[in-house]
């Protein structure tokens, strides 16, 4: 097994508008992505049965939990827990990225990766 990504010898794919994504790991028990958002992006509300944890790696992004606007820049950790309505969107003029942790496993969008994870050979 190997155990280490590169996530700059991966091809993002659209997740959403002006949303790109990486799935960098997947567990048993948990997924973990790369959300890359351009300026202006953003995702409406939503829930889902997953619990939502990360890190904002660059940029900017303000996330809409339960209604009220909770600005992250990077270097600050979110959490998100299972079945809470919750959005993002990038109002900067530069793009923003997360690292996010899922669990349970995020099937749905590994069904949908358009791609083989890459893996460090050594």
């Amino acid at each position: 097994m190997d155990y280490i990504v590169r996530p700059d010898s991966m091809e993002p794919w659209h997740i959403h508008e002006g949303v790109q994504a990486l799935i960098v790991g997947e567990g048993q028990k948990m997924t973990g992505l790369i959300s890359i958002w351009e300026p202006g992006a953003e995702f409406g509300a939503h829930t889902h049965p997953h619990e939502q944890m990360g890190i904002v790696t660059e940029g900017e992004i303000v996330f809409i939990i339960e209604g009220k606007d909770y600005p992250a820049r990077a270097g600050d950790c979110y959490t998100i827990p299972s079945n809470v309505p919750h959005g993002e969107r990038n109002d900067g003029k530069v793009r923003a990225a997360c690292m996010e942790c899922f669990s349970p496993t995020r099937e749905d969008l590994v069904k949908r990766r358009k791609f083989e994870m890459p893996m460090v050979d050594d």
